[in-house]
Order: structure tokens, then C-alpha cells, then sequence
């Protein structure tokens, strides 16, 4: 039995890890790989993955990736974010989710025949969206900031209430409906409180203590310390009032999200490799203990189910939730359309087939409808996120994206200059001086303290999703990618040197933050000489930019969709705006 099992686990972690891999270098969701690779895994396709072999193991490891999973998602959460989209997260959350399922539980009675209670259990489990299916997406297509915002909250938040709900109605397969709605609210109401409690005190005392460990300067004991925390959070809540451990950890990993930005950064990002494995792990290993065979006279209806939930069901929820809100009709439709089931909706339902006894059919029934909703809305999200997008025009290419620039000189002016004709441009500073300078030249200024946190999630709200430093000094050019490459996706922030400096090119580089323009390109040459008249910049041709001397620094894209920043290393394809030193007898025409 150990060989099977240990088999099992190995067969499922390289099956999901490979999915892992093909998913991002397809720039693509991975759920249909895992529920692929479950499959051909599992009792349909070889045999590989045994779920029978884990026996109970299997129940605590869903526990333990449900925890893992709401814990950082807790932790990806932007109080800034909430407040900025307050109303239409509370009507998503308050309205579209009950409706959702209310109509789940309407079409799996209806439709496939499974009791009431077995119906609305359906119906609790399959509101949820899944933040690790949405962060997937997130990742695929560049999304204007309101919808990232609004699909990341419901994905986080909405999964905590699916599993509370789904909890409840559980305990509600083996007794009288009609008798137990008094004490169904009031479980429901106890779990609640008991989880946020929970979540609150172990939210406290967990930053407490990273924050002492902090003081032995040791990185790699946030994510480790991080981890025993949000099990323990998970596990103490569940000891207190059964199931309420997911919300405990979802509200603790929201307290913790207020930690300084460099410990919650290696906290975050110790947390994703963990969270990666488990996730694709478990997906294959859920997706292999489903048996479609035994069923198949059932799939076409299940098909039909999973077709209406995702064509009609959700998307009218959605369009009701945010009705007479400042949410775009294209974004309403967007949301709506894309909503697509993960692992917590698997785990829920695996959790039931294993604990529910009984109803051996109707349960397995229940598990196959729910896997026919996450295989079709994963799909149905995957061919259709981005050609969706670009129709709904929803889409943000990076290329379109506002521009931030750091460090006001005469090279970054002409560069925003230049920038301008095509995208929004600010300058972020904190000297007043440079603020005023900036102003007289015409120039957006945003004047602030270039390390609050604040500023660059509302600098994403408001189209803002590149930044370019181009100071004087290599350590205030470091010091800033770091910071922005925290909040702003880091292969969207742009750094220069005044000269090579390879410990700090490599010191950035571990963030992911992109060199621009050149290994030997000097920003404080480049201003000298713009200064003297010694260079220009000027648009060139591909095949003149050689001829020239020139350093490309942005590059124009076809159709006038904008530019992009030039890495060193990069050779433009179209006309970019180069640096051009002048010799001799050259002249700036």
C-alpha cells in the first residue's frame, strides 16, 4: 500500500509540475491540463494515480492545499483595491453568488434528478471561481485594473464562502430539510463568527511573531514561519467550530498583508512555490479519482447543466449584482462569462464522495457534474479569455498601458515627450523642485514619497502599469525597481544605469526587473550630451539605427498600438526613438 501511494503522489506531482510548465509557456490556465493528465492517469486512462491508496491522507491533503490555496490568497488581497471597487465586490459577493447557486441547485435537481439536499450542497461548492484558475488568467491577458480587481476578490473571497456554505449544507444530506433551517442558520452564523475571530487572533499574533523573526535576518524563515502559521490558524479553527477553519485563514492572511512590502514580498513569494506544488498536485490527483464510466448515460445532461451555468446562469447573475454600478456593460458581460471553477470547487466535492455514506450514486453523480462545470468553464475560459477580451475591448495591451517615468532630466523628458503622443505619462518625484521643474515643462507630476505603497496601486487603477527609472544614481534606481517590481507586475518595470555595474544589474535582476536600453549605456552620459548638443534623439529605422550609432530606447508597434520599452540586448523590428550621438560634422537634421 505505502508503494501505491507514494506512487500516486510522485506520478501526480511531474504530471501536474510538466501541466505547470506547458501552461506557462502557452500562456494559457492550467486546469485543463491537470483534469487531462488526471484523467489519463487515473482509473479511465492508465492507472497510474491511485486515490484508493492515500485512504484518509487523501482528506487531510485536501485541507491542507484548501488552506494553503485561501492563506495566500488572503495575502494577494489590496485593502487600496477594496476601497476603490467597494460597492460592485460587496454586490458580487451579497447578490451574484446566492443566485449563482440557487441556480445550480435548480438545474442539478432538475436536470440530473439528485435530491434537495444533495441539489443545494451543489449549488453551495459551485459558486466558487478559484483564485488559482483566475491569477492564470490574470496572468494571460493584460485586463483593464477594475475587472482584475473585481474577478481577483471573488476568487479569493468567494471561494471562503462557498466552502462555508458547502459545509453547512453537507451536514444537511442526512437530514430533514424542512426541519433544520433554524439550525442551519444558526451553525452557518457560528462558523462565521468563530472563523473571523480566529482569523483575527492568529492573523495579530502571527505578524507579531514574523516580525521578531525578522530580526535574525534571515529571509527564508518568513515563508517557512508563514506556513506553520496559516496551518496552525487553520487548524485551531477548525478544532473551535468545524469548517470554519478556511475563513480564519483567509481573514489572517489579510492581516498579514499589511506587513512591510520587502517581508510580505518573501513571504509571497516563498508561498507561490509551495502553493504551485500542491495545487497541481492535488488538481491530477482529484482529476484521477473521478470514474466517468459508470455515469456516461448521465454526461449529456451533466454537459447541458455545466453549458447553462456558464452561459445563462452566471453571467445573469452578474449582470443583476451590478446593475446600477459604475462596472462597464463590457466588463459586466466579461466577468460574467469568465468564471471559471478550480480546485477548491474539486476538493469540496471529493471531500463529500469521501465522508458522505449512503448515497454512494447520487454523490458520484454530484462528483462528475462538478468536474463536467470545472472542465467546461476552464476551457470555455481558456480558448475565450483573450479574443473575449479584445472584442469586449477590456484588453489593455501592455504596449497601451500608462507610463511612469523616474528621474527628471533631459533624457527622461524627451522621453516622455516622445511618450506621450502615444500613451498617459507621469513623472513620480519627491524633490519639490523637480516637481515645480516638471510642471513649467508641461510634464505630469505625481509628488510623493517614491516607497509608499500606496502610490503604485493607485497609479494601476488609474492605467498606469509601466515604470521606467532613469535617475542619476544607480542606487536610487535599484532601490526603486525593487519596490515597483513588488506591486507592479515586475516584467513591466524598467531600469537603467548611469554605468555597468554588475552587482546591482544582478541585485535587480533577481526581482525580474528588465535592463533597458543597453549594458554600457550611461544616463548621466546621455544627459551631458544632450545638454551640450553633442546627441539627439531621433525615430530611425531599423536598418539606420546602426549607421547611426543610435541606442533604441522605445520602440513603435504596427497599427499605432503603441510602443515598448527597448531591453538591453533587444534589436527593434520597427521604427523606435534612438539616442543618437553626433560626430563631427553631423548635423541634427
Amino acid at each position: 500500500m505505502e508503494f501505491f501511494a507514494l506512487q500516486t503522489i510522485t506520478i501526480a506531482l511531474i504530471l501536474g509540475v510538466t501541466s505547470y510548465i506547458l501552461s506557462r509557456w502557452l500562456r494559457v490556465p492550467a486546469i485543463v491540463f491537470y483534469l487531462l493528465a488526471g484523467l489519463a492517469a487515473g482509473p479511465v486512462g492508465f492507472g497510474l494515480v491511485d486515490t484508493t491508496s492515500l485512504g484518509s491522507g487523501l482528506l487531510v491533503l485536501v485541507e491542507i492545499t484548501v488552506a494553503i490555496i485561501l492563506f495566500e490568497g488572503g495575502l494577494s488581497l489590496s485593502p487600496h483595491a477594496f476601497k476603490s471597487e467597494s460597492s460592485a465586490i460587496r454586490r458580487i459577493l451579497i447578490i451574484s453568488l446566492p443566485l449563482t447557486g440557487m441556480g445550480g441547485a435548480a438545474l442539478a435537481h432538475y436536470l440530473l434528478d439528485l435530491p434537495w439536499q444533495i441539489a443545494i450542497f451543489f449549488g453551495a461548492l459551485i459558486v466558487v471561481t478559484g483564485p488559482t484558475v483566475v491569477g492564470s488568467i490574470l496572468k494571460s491577458v493584460y485586463l483593464t485594473r477594475r475587472l482584475e480587481i473585481l474577478m481577483n476578490w471573488e476568487s479569493i473571497w468567494g471561494d471562503v464562502i462557498g466552502v462555508l456554505l458547502s459545509a453547512v449544507a453537507l451536514e444537511m444530506v442526512d437530514i430533514n430539510l424542512q426541519d433544520s433551517w433554524g439550525e442551519v442558520g444558526f451553525t452557518l452564523l457560528l462558523r462565521i463568527v468563530g472563523g473571523v475571530l480566529v482569523g483575527i487572533v492568529g492573523g495579530y499574533s502571527l505578524t507579531w511573531i514574523i516580525n521578531r523573526v525578522c530580526r535574525l535576518r534571515d529571509t527564508a524563515l518568513l515563508g517557512i514561519v508563514s506556513i506553520a502559521g496559516a496551518l496552525a490558524v487553520f487548524y485551531a479553527a477548525n478544532v473551535m467550530m468545524h469548517s470554519s477553519g478556511p475563513l480564519a485563514v483567509a481573514v489572517a492572511g489579510f492581516i498579514l498583508s499589511g506587513l512591510n512590502e520587502e517581508t510580505l514580498h518573501e513571504i509571497r513569494h516563498f508561498k507561490e512555490q509551495i502553493s504551485s506544488i500542491f495545487i497541481s498536485t492535488m488538481f491530477v490527483v482529484l482529476s484521477a479519482h473521478i470514474n466517468p464510466m459508470p455515469l456516461l448515460d448521465q454526461w449529456p445532461m451533466m454537459l447541458l447543466t455545466a453549458l447553462i451555468m456558464g452561459a445563462l446562469v452566471r453571467p445573469l447573475s452578474m449582470l443583476v449584482a451590478l446593475w446600477k454600478t459604475p462596472v462597464f456593460l463590457s466588463e459586466r458581460i466579461y466577468i460574467g462569462l469568465i468564471g471559471p471553477r478550480g480546485i477548491i470547487a474539486a476538493a469540496t466535492a471529493a471531500y463529500a464522495t469521501l465522508t458522505v455514506l449512503g448515497h454512494d450514486r447520487d454523490m458520484a453523480l454530484l462528483l462528475n457534474l462538478t468536474y463536467a462545470v470545472i472542465f467546461f468553464s476552464g476551457l470555455a475560459a481558456t480558448l475565450t479569455c483573450r479574443p473575449l477580451a479584445r472584442i469586449l475591448k477590456v484588453a489593455v495591451p501592455a504596449s497601451r498601458s500608462g507610463l511612469l517615468i523616474v528621474g527628471l532630466n533631459s533624457f527622461s523628458s524627451a522621453i516622455a515627450d516622445f511618450a506621450d503622443l502615444y500613451v498617459p505619462v507621469s513623472f513620480l518625484e519627491t524633490n519639490a523642485t523637480s516637481c515645480m521643474l516638471a510642471s513649467d515643462l508641461g510634464h505630469e507630476i505625481i509628488c510623493t514619497d517614491l516607497l509608499d505603497s500606496d502610490i503604485y496601486e493607485a497609479a494601476m487603477s488609474d492605467g498606469f502599469a509601466r515604470l521606467l527609472v532613469v535617475t542619476q544614481n544607480d542606487a536610487m534606481n535599484e532601490l526603486i525597481a525593487k519596490k515597483a517590481a513588488i506591486h507592479l507586475e515586475p516584467e513591466k518595470v524598467y531600469w537603467s544605469v548611469d554605468k555597468s555595474d554588475t552587482e546591482t544589474i544582478n541585485l535587480v535582476s533577481s526581482l525580474r526587473s528588465n535592463l533597458a536600453f543597453a549594458d554600457n549605456f550611461s544616463v548621466r552620459e546621455a544627459v551631458r550630451m544632450l545638454d551640450c548638443g553633442k546627441a539627439v534623439m531621433k525615430v530611425l529605422k531599423p536598418s539606420d539605427i546602426q549607421a547611426a550609432n543610435g541606442v533604441p530606447l522605445l520602440e513603435l508597434l504596427e497599427n499605432g498600438l503603441g510602443f515598448r520599452v527597448m531591453l538591453s540586448g533587444q534589436t527593434p523590428r520597427n521604427e523606435a526613438l534612438c539616442f543618437v550621438p553626433l560626430t563631427d560634422g553631423h548635423d541634427e537634421a
